[in-house]
């Protein structure tokens, strides 16, 4: 079935874009640019954040409640954040794309894009590609769990769920093979993903580039600057898990914003125009 384009989206086919290298201190000037961002539009900023700490909290109080997703809800909190993260974060881009342009942003404005932007094919196939990687560590977590113990999933006793006994076996240190085994495949499945959306999401907002094009571009570009991408991915994880170390999430409503616009800021500095 083929992907509806847009007359935009035909003309930028077969385009490849230009890369930029960035020097090291380059995501300390994002995260200054996207805290610069925030206090110039403060109302829309907080609204988005606060949207976003809303609907997080509330999927974890449902998850942590729930007898059937309790022992699943750290992971399955953990793929929210990464699918709603860089989905809820369009309208961002859009208001920081605007003060870039000189333009005053408005909730409305910014919203409208965002609804455009999410409800286009490149996006939603983007978000596709998001899901099946979640969906793929999910299946694969109790199988490499049982390789590295009897080679069978019959090793969960009755009061045990295959989720607890991971997190035993981590939290032990009984089996090294398997932490170190396990830890390597989520951190690969983790920076694919990370790779894939860092700026697809963005330059489809920007460009209305086929989610193809978004998607080799996102990974070109982070592939060539390895040194900036693994400095910028630990600041990013460290500043969410203290948004949602704080009471209600409420740390969200301040982090969300400032990192959605600082990685803004990162596409433009990374990525040029199609050509």
């Amino acid at each position: 079935m083929a992907i509806p384009q847009t007359a935009r989206m035909q003309e930028n086919l077969s385009k490849t874009a230009k890369l930029n290298e960035v020097g090291v201190g380059a995501p300390f000037t994002w995260l200054k640019q996207g805290v610069g961002d925030l206090m110039a539009v403060p109302v829309l900023s907080l609204f988005n954040g606060a949207l976003f700490a809303i609907i997080t909290y509330g999927l974890w109080t449902y998850l942590d409640g729930s007898q059937t997703l309790h022992d699943v809800a750290v992971p399955l909190l953990a793929v929210i954040v990464l699918l709603l993260g860089p989905i809820s974060a369009m309208s961002l881009y859009d208001a920081s794309r605007r003060i870039s342009n000189g333009e005053k942003p408005s909730i409305g404005t910014v919203v409208s894009a965002a609804f455009k932007t999410n409800g286009s094919c490149p996006s939603i196939f983007l978000s596709v590609i998001l899901v099946v990687l979640a969906i793929a560590w999910m299946m694969f977590s109790p199988l490499i769990y049982a390789v590295f113990n009897t080679g069978s999933l019959n090793i969960v006793n009755e009061n045990q769920t295959i989720i607890q006994a991971i997190l035993a076996e981590i939290t032990s240190g009984s089996n090294m093979n398997f932490v170190i085994a396990y830890f390597s495949f989520t951190a690969v499945v983790g920076l694919i993903s990370f790779m894939i959306s860092w700026f697809s999401f963005p330059m489809v907002l920007d460009t209305d580039c086929d989610p193809f094009t978004a998607t080799v571009t996102s990974l070109r570009a982070a592939m060539a600057n390895k040194l900036i991408m693994l400095m910028w991915v630990p600041m990013v994880g460290i500043l969410v898990l203290i948004g949602l170390m704080t009471p209600y999430f409420i740390g969200l409503v301040v982090v969300i914003p400032v990192l959605a616009h600082a990685t803004w800021h990162a596409y433009k500095s990374m990525i040029g125009k199609l050509g």
